[in-house]
């Protein structure tokens, strides 16, 4: 099975907006020679055009939906967003939750962004929560999630003609209001275009609405054409007038029957998948062998995005998953986020000419990776070699067996784990549901079920033809030494060195990993001696310091990765209630949390956080054995 990915969708990163600020501290466009908002008082402008004009707090009061949507073009400082937060806070009911979905072909940078909002103390304390989210300047969707998944952001970067068609198949019939913002008509034509009023009129749910600041014919025009009743109100201001509207539908998206989803496995893609749900309000039972005894139980893990020279679908797929887990950990788990940053040496030519392809292609932002040179490599800890690297600074490492149970923690009473000793298969029953059975004779009904199974995935999913790989990998921990115990981030070579964390009072590194394709299914989890050398000798080899030779490796841990052929996770749904959410390799715990944001959206039919073109390239589907 193949799919025609995107070539609009691949551009380089967006342009970064150009910004002045007036004599009032207003941000103006230099592109569009345009005002960001109002010069008197932009809040006030925003919550009488857009959250008053489309009478947001009676709405979300009598909504029958779970989740408010909101679609708007033109993110520009997110005034719109803070201002539409800050009510929903003041007068949404406590179990409603918020999605606001927003289109930027010209980023802010956070200096700028910071900069405008600061005019808005009423809004500091959310702004502040929105800084630190706020995502690289990276072509695509980039999800935030605020007040535990409660208000969710999908922040689209890069033109709208390019990202509306990415977007739209996985958002018809979701959407309840839109702000139809950005810079005005005359200002910017090209945003104004009968496509965005299609796709508005596609996207909205019965009786959605939409609020804008202008009164242009060709606008209400179009948007009477998409099939919107336009009505003209009293402009804000000064301005005479500007324009609402609502459209009406018979179609709907039914909502899943399901309030229970089963699922087996016991690692971060299970549990993201048990918090996903769970913040939603749905129960979740968790079938398991063990909590984080796998892939996820290391002591230390990086995360960090994967990047090719040119923007493939694998690397888009990692720098939209990348910033996700980045904000995901640091807004919910914070104590067990270390932003360390991560840096990869260049340790041969090989290594330097791969990594100068991907410092100058021009598709990746700063903020997500640099190039530095061997003296600054040695300006950021002297223990490192002279060599140049590629740097991310807001890359870091989780504790992953903590952090796994810590999740599952937090779900709270909507979960329910049950042990057992191995799930043995997985069987369709007489009422469409699904039986799982384990080893030890307990079998489990499962209305909805998803497959988050690590290396047991392929043996379980065997009636579906579906076929993965395990890699065994093996990781030492090594006693600290006076100067590692300095290393104040990841160093990656061709193998990964950890800054030292407390491990029953001593300080320790992680080591890693080995690749090993062929193992014993039987003794994979036994230690071996060689492996251990190994790890030792790729980080004295790469590194090349007298440090590396001092440390003394104190435990080793082997456990399987469970990998595709394309190096791409899993994640989908076989049927309308089999889902699949495994292949996430060595890089879990950077790609769980989109990926069951992903599964869970697609179950809800929510809008979803990736574009159609990469939900495509993960389809479980392209793995089973008759599409190789």
């Amino acid at each position: 099975m193949s799919h025609q990915f995107n070539k609009h969708f691949t551009s380089e990163q967006p342009a970064t907006a150009k910004v002045s600020f007036n004599q009032l501290g207003v941000p103006v466009s230099t592109e569009f020679d345009d005002i960001y908002f109002n010069n008197e008082n932009g809040l006030a402008e925003s919550r009488y055009v857009f959250l008053q004009h489309n009478d947001l707090p009676t709405r979300w009061q009598t909504s029958l939906h779970n989740t408010f949507t909101v679609a708007e073009t033109g993110f520009g400082t997110g005034l719109n967003f803070l201002a539409c937060w800050q009510l929903f806070q003041n007068t949404a009911p406590a179990n409603k939750r918020l999605h606001y979905v927003s289109f930027e072909k010209y980023p802010l940078r956070r200096a700028d962004l910071e900069r405008a909002l600061s005019a808005f103390p009423k809004l500091a304390g959310l702004a502040r929560e929105l800084l630190q989210a706020y995502p690289s300047a990276q072509t695509g969707c980039h999800r935030m999630q605020f007040e535990h998944n409660r208000v969710v952001v999908d922040l689209w970067f890069g033109d709208i003609h390019e990202q509306l068609p990415e977007w739209l198949p996985q958002a018809q019939n979701t959407v309840d209001a839109w702000f139809l913002d950005g810079f005005a008509p005359d200002k910017n034509p090209q945003m104004w275009q009968p496509n965005v009023f299609q796709a508005m009129a596609s996207s909205c749910r019965n009786a959605g609405t939409f609020a804008t600041f202008t009164a242009a014919g060709a606008v209400r025009r179009g948007l009477q054409k998409a099939g919107f009743n336009v009505i003209k109100a009293k402009g804000f201001g000064r301005k005479r007038e500007m324009l609402q509207g609502s459209i009406s539908k018979s179609s709907q998206v039914a909502a899943p029957t399901s309030k229970s989803v089963t699922v087996v496995g016991g690692g971060i893609a299970s549990a993201c998948l048990a918090w996903s749900l769970t913040q939603r309000g749905y129960t979740v039972h968790l079938i398991t062998s063990g909590i984080a005894n796998g892939a996820s139980g290391n002591a230390q893990g990086a995360v960090y995005p994967l990047l090719h020279a040119e923007l493939s679908p694998l690397s888009q797929f990692f720098v939209c998953a990348f910033d996700h887990a980045r904000q995901f950990y640091q807004s919910s788990y914070s104590d067990l986020w270390h932003a360390t940053g991560v840096i990869q040496l260049a340790f041969n030519t090989i290594r330097e000419q791969r990594q100068q392809k991907i410092a100058s292609g021009g598709y990746y932002d700063n903020h997500l990776v640099t190039a530095i040179s061997a003296e600054q490599t040695q300006q950021i800890w002297d223990a490192l070699p002279a060599q140049p690297a590629l740097y991310y600074p807001s890359s870091g490492w989780i504790p992953p067996q903590r952090l796994v149970e810590t999740i599952l923690q937090s779900c709270g009473k909507l979960l329910k784990i049950t042990k057992v000793t191995t799930v043995e298969s997985i069987q369709r029953s007489a009422a469409g549901h699904w039986q799982v059975s384990a080893s030890d004779g307990k079998n489990f009904d499962a209305e909805t079920l998803v497959v988050a199974a690590g290396a047991h995935t392929t043996e379980l999913l065997a009636p579906w033809h579906i076929v993965t790989q395990n890699v065994r990998g093996q990781v030492t921990q090594v006693e600290a030494s006076e100067t590692s115990a300095s290393c104040p981030l990841v160093v990656c070579y061709k193998g990964y060195f950890t800054p030292a964390m407390n491990d029953n009072g001593g300080l320790t590194h992680c080591v890693g990993a080995t690749y090993n394709r062929e193992f014993s299914a039987e003794n994979y989890q036994q230690v071996d001696a060689a492996d251990t050398a190994e790890n030792l000798a790729t980080l004295q080899d790469n590194l090349n310091q007298a440090w590396t030779q001092q440390l003394t490796a104190v435990s080793d841990r082997a456990a399987l990765r469970n990998t595709t052929r394309d190096h791409l996770p899993a994640c989908g749904w076989l049927t309308n209630n089999l889902g699949m959410l495994s292949g996430l390799g060595s890089r879990g715990f950077t790609s769980a949390p989109l990926c069951a944001e992903l599964l869970v959206s697609q179950w809800l039919g929510e809008p979803q956080p990736l574009a159609n073109s990469l939900i495509k390239r993960l389809e479980p589907q392209r793995l089973q054995a008759e599409s190789a």
